[in-house]
């Protein structure tokens, strides 16, 4: 699709967050017409998802599909979610997600020291007030996170969110200005987060084993299955230091049968894909 391998994706769901990025890092538009709306430079694509859990994982799916050679790319979700009782403006890791329909979690791995606080955070369907609880409050997180752990190592993908709504000041105030103002005033934490995981991406293992040219070879993937397959073995790697397993152990007659095996396996473990 290009002629360059950007390491670093982010994805947003409005154009009003999108919109500092793009003009302090000059990223320019790419011109094929896409379902959705990237931008790029060497090294940084940010990708405008629209609202919502649907729209959200189709723009990841759609995306780490374009560009299937890169290996554990740095996957950020970065945009604004709501609060009880953070200052507008605040930025936040977040620690856990949950999914408010299906009450699946996720984990993200903080495997360095988070340069901002750290909090949990709940996806909605449809926005509301209800600040009920200590969680930041979103649309987009659950199935980000979802989509995005097929395509690179947990230890790479995070959400970073910056409050835009709380108990005193509600979700009616929000307008495209402030969001960008917020947005603007976050660059730089959103530049220590990716220089974070780069650093954390260089000390990860790659899993260009003669294991993984063997599965290659012997089973036919789509270009989405290898790199799923590429971001499997990484995560077994990370959590299987002494050692890969044989191929013998998965009694896999397809592509699709070895990444359930890999799948199952990895589930057994605490950290959740």
């Amino acid at each position: 699709m290009t002629d360059f391998a950007p390491s670093t994706f982010i994805f947003v769901a409005l154009n009003c967050e999108a919109k500092p990025l793009i003009q302090a890092w000059r990223l320019k538009k790419l011109p094929q017409k896409q379902p959705f709306a990237l931008y790029r430079n060497a090294d940084i694509v940010v990708v405008i998802s629209g609202v919502g859990k649907i729209a959200m994982a189709g723009a990841v799916a759609y995306t780490m599909a374009q560009f299937p050679d890169v290996a554990q790319p740095i996957l950020l979700n970065f945009g604004i979610a709501g609060h009880r009782e953070q200052t507008l403006g605040s930025c936040f890791l977040a620690d856990k997600i949950t999914d408010a329909e299906t009450q699946r979690r996720f984990y993200p791995q903080l495997a360095f020291d988070a340069p901002c606080p750290t909090l949990p955070l709940i996806t909605l369907s449809r926005a509301d007030a209800d600040y009920r609880d200590e969680n930041l409050r979103d649309m987009e997180a659950s199935a980000f996170y979802e989509i995005a752990v097929k395509f690179s190592s947990s230890e790479l993908i995070h959400c970073l969110k910056v409050v835009s709504d709380n108990a005193e000041s509600a979700l009616e105030k929000i307008n495209e200005e402030s969001v960008a103002v917020w947005v603007q005033a976050r660059i730089a934490d959103v530049e220590d987060m990716i220089a974070v995981l780069n650093r954390l991406r260089e000390s990860l293992p790659t899993p260009e084993s003669e294991l993984h040219k063997q599965l290659l070879e012997q089973f036919h993937f789509t270009a989405t299955n290898a790199a799923k397959l590429h971001a499997l073995l990484n995560r077994w790697q990370v959590l299987n230091r002494d050692g890969m397993f044989h191929l013998s152990d998965t009694n896999a007659g397809n592509a699709r049968e070895l990444l359930a095996w890999l799948e199952s396996q990895l589930e057994k473990n605490r950290f959740y894909l």
